[in-house]
């Protein structure tokens, strides 16, 4: 062990856990805050303690590097992101009192505070605060992240087996830069190890449009449901129906049109190497056998 110690938000969650492994195989300890502890002998786990700030920076002491996944995908019981925001300011804050070198902060591709999207805003506001801190940070800025328990693409292959028909909405003509959960990790990482302020989209080599996602998905899992082009409101409602029998919500309004404005897209070089397609034939017999978890 190197005697160092970095904290990982959300480390039994699909991003979080993915730097973590890596945080440990470079002979790190590894803290994290959870609010959904698993059993990894490894991880020393903290209740976040949002609302006290002396709890929460205890959580920080004698931590080097801060990585922070925190975020809250659907905002709260009125798609407002302004709880998400004000937490993750807390744990910059904490991070500062307790002498942290180094922050990485998880963002969003194209965060922007006049944003017409509430999450893309909230993004754009840590982001900020990020940057008014002494402490040197870096942004990690993800689109569409598969791989791990990455939860859209097998909510996407849940349908897809089991639905005689399944709805894109719009033409689907809007594209998508799909990046995997490691690569995303390893950005993380490597930005964890300098000490410049920095920003990087973590982007994948392929472009899809939304619609050859779709079909792609279909045709490597074997399914037979029929695509079809419907209206934004159409899909949105049949969406809210289906989240309601599951007990999930499978998709935002802000998602949704966002990602019809090309939100989810890139124009630049790849920044993570694995290409979907490679990854969907590995893990095709696996997507969409569990119910969707709407995170």
């Amino acid at each position: 062990m190197s005697g160092q110690i970095d904290l990982v938000t959300g480390a039994f969650g699909n991003s979080g856990a993915a730097i973590a492994e890596r945080v440990l195989a470079a002979g790190h300890e590894v803290r994290t805050l959870t609010n959904r502890p698993g059993d990894d002998p490894r991880l020393t786990c903290l209740r976040y303690a949002f609302g006290n700030p002396s709890q929460l920076a205890e959580a920080f002491a004698g931590v080097t590097t801060f990585y922070n996944t925190y975020w809250q995908r659907t905002g709260d019981q009125r798609g407002r992101y302004d709880t998400a925001v004000d937490r993750c300011q807390q744990l910059i804050a904490a991070a500062e009192e307790a002498g942290v070198e180094r922050i990485v902060h998880l963002s969003v591709i194209k965060p922007a505070l006049d944003s017409p999207y509430p999450y893309f805003r909230g993004k754009a506001q840590v982001e900020a605060r990020l940057a008014a801190s002494p402490v040197p940070g870096a942004v990690v800025r993800p689109a569409l992240i598969f791989g791990g328990d990455a939860a859209l693409l097998n909510s996407l292959a849940y349908l897809l087996r089991r639905a005689p028909v399944f709805a894109v909405p719009g033409d689907g003509a809007y594209r998508v830069r799909p990046v995997h959960v490691d690569d995303v990790a390893d950005l993380c990482v490597a930005a964890g190890n300098q000490r410049d302020r920095s920003t990087v989209e973590a982007i994948g080599p392929e472009r899809p449009t939304f619609l050859e996602l779709v079909t792609s998905l279909r045709s490597a899992i074997g399914a037979r449901t029929r695509v079809l082009k419907a209206p934004p409101a159409a899909v949105l409602a049949a969406g809210r129906l289906i989240g309601a029998l599951l007990r999930e919500q499978l998709l935002t309004r802000d998602e949704l049109v966002s990602t019809m404005e090309g939100l989810a897209d890139a124009d630049g070089p790849a920044t993570g190497p694995t290409l979907f397609r490679d990854w969907l034939a590995a893990h095709a017999t696996e997507l969409g056998r569990t119910r969707p978890q709407g995170r």
